[in-house]
């Protein structure tokens, strides 16, 4: 069971009262969430899905609601004091019959003392049906892909200015949450992290706080294994011995820059970085009769086209468009012919019973394929145009064979007019983090010329402070140079040619607008080379259990089930070197400082690409932009 479908599964009990799902009663309820649990929540469940379990009304804490005061109020939100305010002014309103309160992580004592002292205010403690902590306070976003949604944790770890309490703070929100993630797994992971540094940090405040949990919850442990015979949880399909334990590796962001700047071609990172993806909805502009209209799109985790196309280069996507489209028309025509009309629109209620009951039963599937084609040629519209106009092929071929520029070309590319200066930004410092002899008269003159474009130098005046410190594989980068270099313009227009007039053949049919072979002339039909990040090489090499004379080979290892036999030994846990080389299958690996789909869809490849699959989950704690990224380097490098 993958991360996702357990958090689901834990939020489907929540809404039934905390009872089982299987057994409980279907009982009418009023859904009322926070912005963090609204957050949760719709990146779960659809409004069908809701009233499935006797969800009638969803509505936000912080608004004027009227009394409903004959079903009971289920509240899903983050324990702070504006909640438990909030939550005192409608137990004295009396708007619900009941109150089940349920908190996305452990409200302190402080507040349960606040709540317990509204309630009697308010004459209601008798209402208050449950209190629970559900530790779901982070947001899955895809099957093996979370997010705890939090903003500039890079910018706040790294900044000298930062208090120590700043810092705490931070700290213990990302435990809080990475808590949550073991907690919905139902058991408890070993823990790899390097040393040193701020994933250090939250790695050994996790392992205390779980090991404290298990000692000091006998009949409430969030982590008790299930029986054999028990399928209902994805703490069964692991044992309890620590070979089939999953295996939880925190990285710090400064373990690669590169890849949070560079330019990529696939189809996920590219709407994630030119669309701007934020918890799965993307906002479009497009062309309607003339005029500009703005479209919202929510994409579906089981979006039958992402899934299949989310990590393919782009210029594959168009392939499957094509077939695709051809699939559904023939699919149409086959429902079209069994009915005996030329369009959908001319179904006749008063067909024949058996003929109807064929169509009404193809249509819903037809009409939400059809919705789901539309969205991605809509997308895929979009992506072209800002590539087109971005000259962004260019910039990913020079990044890929990043290790063989030459300082003319990496000057002509910083002072071509046609380039944006952010996109020459990005480039340099990819270029900048892939190279230690860059002398000092070049890099004035990169300087210069990135002056010149208009571009902020801010960024790179931070990176020059922390590059001596920052793990980078340049030379993996530098040896796929040439080879990246050759797929770049090998045969590049012949097979562009081709993708072109397939994918506008295709958007023209499906009722797209025109003009789109000049939309996309200006783009090449580039295949990336498969390429390890340095994330992914960490990552496998503790997996495979071959850390020696890797980046992982110093890597600590935590084990809370053994810190636990030490504490009870009046003995300190300590985190210890790796004595063993076994491996795993199942991992979390989770970024301290931001991450982005990049890296996400480089970890999948390695898991489905290895001998025995693996099963990789990423988070981390906020999804970044490129741009997002930079913003928060910009204002460290202007301190």
């Amino acid at each position: 069971m993958s991360l996702r479908q357990a958090q689901k599964d834990a939020v489907a009990v929540m809404l039934n009262l905390n009872s089982s799902v299987a057994n409980a009663e279907t009982v009418w309820k009023v859904l009322v969430y926070d912005k963090a649990g609204q957050d949760i929540i719709s990146q779960l469940l659809k409004v069908n899905e809701l009233r499935e379990n006797g969800v009638t009304v969803h509505m936000p804490l912080f608004t004027d609601r009227q009394p409903i005061p004959d079903v009971p109020g289920v509240y899903f939100v983050q324990p702070t004091s504006e909640s438990i305010r909030r939550i005192g002014e409608d137990l004295a309103k009396n708007l619900y019959e009941s109150y089940y309160l349920n908190f996305t992580y452990t409200i302190s004592r402080n507040l349960l003392e606040e709540l317990a002292a509204a309630a009697v205010a308010a004459n209601a403690s008798v209402q208050i049906a449950q209190v629970y902590d559900q530790y779901l306070n982070y947001i899955s976003l895809e099957e093996r892909l979370f997010s705890l949604n939090f903003s500039n944790t890079y910018k706040v770890l790294n900044d000298a200015t930062s208090t120590d309490r700043t810092i705490d703070a931070v700290t213990e929100s990302i435990v809080s949450s990475l808590f949550s993630v073991v907690a919905t797994m139902g058991v408890v992971p070993i823990i790899r992290c390097p040393r040193g540094n701020a994933a250090a940090g939250v790695a050994q405040k996790l392992d205390q706080r779980i090991r404290e949990h298990i000692m000091n919850s006998r009949n409430n442990n969030l982590f008790s294994e299930p029986s054999a015979s028990s399928s209902s949880s994805m703490a069964s399909s692991l044992s309890s011995n620590s070979s089939a334990r999953p295996v939880l590796i925190l990285l710090d962001r400064n373990v690669d820059l590169a890849s949070m700047l560079a330019h990529t071609w696939t189809y996920s990172t590219l709407v994630h970085d030119l669309l701007d993806l934020n918890l799965n909805r993307v906002n479009i502009e497009t062309e309607d009769k003339g005029r500009k209209v703005k479209k919202t799109f929510d994409i579906d985790a089981h979006d039958f086209f992402w899934v299949k196309n989310s990590g393919n280069p782009f210029p594959q996507v168009a392939d499957d468009v094509n077939s695709e489209i051809t699939r559904y028309k023939k699919d149409v025509e086959d429902v079209t012919k069994t009915s005996g009309v030329t369009s959908l629109n001319d179904m006749d209620p008063n067909s024949n019973a058996d003929v109807l009951k064929y169509a009404l039963t193809a249509l819903p599937e037809l009409t939400d394929r059809k919705r789901t084609l539309d969205m991605h040629m809509n997308i895929a519209t979009a992506l072209f145009g800002i590539i087109n106009e971005r000259k962004l092929d260019t910039f990913f071929a020079q990044e890929e064979a990043v290790g063989k520029l030459t300082k003319p070309a990496v000057l002509e590319t910083l002072k071509d007019a046609e380039k944006s200066a952010q996109d020459k930004l990005r480039f340099f410092l990819v270029y900048f983090l892939s190279h230690d002899d860059i002398t000092k008269e070049d890099l004035a003159a990169y300087e210069e010329a990135l002056v010149a474009a208009g571009a902020s130098v801010a960024p790179l005046n931070y990176l020059k402070g922390v590059k001596s410190f920052i793990k980078m594989a340049a030379a993996a980068s530098t040896a796929g140079g040439s080879g990246a270099q050759s797929n770049v313009t090998s045969g590049s227009s012949d097979l562009f040619g081709k993708f072109t007039s397939k994918l506008a053949g295709t958007l023209e049919g499906a009722g797209v607008s025109g003009g789109f072979e000049n939309l996309i002339s200006g783009v090449r039909n580039l295949l990336p080379t498969r390429k390890d990040l340095p994330s992914t090489r960490i990552v496998e090499a503790i997996m495979e259990g071959n850390t020696a004379g890797t980046d992982a080979e110093e890597y600590l290892q935590l084990d809370p089930k053994a810190s636990r036999a030490l504490a009870a030994g009046k003995s300190a846990a300590k985190p210890t070197l790796s004595s063993t080389n076994k491996g795993y299958q199942n991992a979390i690996v989770f970024v301290v400082g931001g991450g982005n789909y990049l890296e996400y869809q480089n970890l999948q490849d390695y898991a489905q690409r290895s001998q025995q699959k693996k099963k990789v989950t990423y988070g981390s704690t906020e999804i970044l932009t490129a741009n997002a990224f930079i913003a928060q380097l910009e204002a460290l490098g202007s301190r």
